[in-house]
């Protein structure tokens, strides 16, 4: 029996992609298979990937036209074969027993998601980010507000039957990873930074501004309106609030500071806080919030916008 399928999106990282796949053929967990989905890619990754083909029958392999990351997940969901599925983004890579403890923390609690932390890997340097931020006594709510990077997370495959990645669209882990929370409440965290993200100057954060970082917008009302939908606002709204709270007023209104029409973009915001969360100053989880997260936010409500863009020039 597998027990854990791991989908591997590549699309022209030929220079991550070995160490990626040395992390996982390594793993400790025998009963895995890795499902490489080759999503049209353009260099030599192919050439990698039927080197490893060659040695590793664990590996298998598939190839799609150009879709996306979400597109490439997706297809391999479809054909998974375990119990449980997991992501990992070929650029970055884990350590070797990830699979392995998340497996069996999911046995011991019966759980149907497992998270674990990450390694923040930088060029020369690395943290831990937490993904339970122990706000909450209760595991549902601290998985809705915790960072919804989809590799950290062990999920029960049948959980995709309802819900899968959204296409086409910008922040697609945000899209779905808090509405799996719709689907169950057997959630475990694992406090051990097993995966490791490494940071590039290609991504969001850092990238220059394009059309598609308005796709939060869409993104966070898909999240809203799902719990709408399946009547689970009320009892969760707080936690879908700082989902706006950190996405849009801290973490976009930090990015969209630099582009040319600026104020529109984050008067757009204002907007929304003032018409859906008035109080958000009182939301429970932004209270145990840093200095820094407040700093921002308030900056940007209060429309303090050229503080904001000192503050983030001196940190550039």
């Amino acid at each position: 029996m597998i027990k854990v399928s791991v989908i591997v999106p590549v699309y022209n990282t030929e220079k991550y992609l070995a160490k990626c796949l040395d992390s996982l053929v390594n793993q400790t967990l025998k009963d895995i298979e890795i499902i490489v989905v080759n999503d049209g890619t353009k260099d030599n990754s192919e050439k990698i990937i039927n080197e490893y083909l060659k040695k590793y029958p664990k590996i298998r392999y598939y190839k799609k036209e150009n879709g996306g990351l979400s597109s490439a997940r997706n297809y391999g969901i479809e054909l998974a074969n375990g119990e449980y599925v997991g992501f990992v983004d070929s650029d970055d890579y884990v350590k070797d027993g990830m699979f392995s403890k998340m497996y069996e923390c999911a046995i011991k609690n019966n759980s149907d998601i497992v998270v674990c932390d990450t390694i923040m890997k930088k060029e020369t340097s690395e943290y831990i980010l937490k993904s339970n931020l122990k706000y909450s006594e209760d595991a549902v709510r601290n998985y809705i507000i915790s960072y919804p990077m989809a590799p950290i997370r062990l999920v029960r495959k049948s959980l995709f039957k309802d819900y899968n990645f959204t296409e086409k669209i910008l922040y697609e882990d945000l899209c779905l990873m808090p509405t799996l929370a719709i689907m169950t409440s057997k959630i475990s965290f694992l406090n051990e930074g097993l995966y490791y993200y490494v940071q590039r100057d290609s991504s969001i954060m850092t990238s220059a501004f394009n059309e598609k970082q308005l796709d939060i917008f869409k993104v966070l009302n898909n999240v809203k309106d799902k719990f709408i939908e399946n009547d689970l606002y009320k009892k969760y709204e707080k936690e879908i609030e700082y989902l706006y709270i950190t996405h849009l007023l801290r973490s976009a209104s930090y990015r969209f500071i630099s582009v040319n029409n600026y104020k529109e973009l984050l008067n757009r915001i204002n907007l929304i806080f003032k018409k859906d969360y008035p109080n958000w100053h009182k939301n429970i989880y932004y209270k145990k919030s840093s200095f820094k997260l407040k700093l921002i936010c308030n900056l940007s409500y209060y429309r303090l916008y050229t503080i904001l863009k000192i503050i983030k020039k001196i940190k550039k």
